[in-house]
């Protein structure tokens, strides 16, 4: 079964294009990230997908920033 931290993990060991496969679920991750009402119901799909942290990931500055808003607001 695919998860986001999976497809991350395998790419940060092993840089590589993406599978079909990986490709639709992470456009089905993305669809459904859009449509959650709030921070807090986005941060929850992260970590139901096993995004618990963000160190590690070689995140570029806005998206980095971005996942801290969203982990921030679903704490409040």
């Amino acid at each position: 079964m695919l998860k986001l931290i999976t497809i991350l993990e395998s790419l940060k060991a092993e840089p590589r294009r993406l599978t079909d496969e990986e490709n639709l679920y992470l456009d089905q991750l993305g669809d459904e990230l859009r449509r959650a009402e709030n921070d807090a119901a986005r941060w929850r799909i992260l970590e139901r997908e096993g995004l618990c942290r963000l160190e590690g990931f070689d995140f570029s500055e806005d998206v980095l920033a971005r996942l801290t808003a969203v982990r921030r607001a679903a704490m409040n």
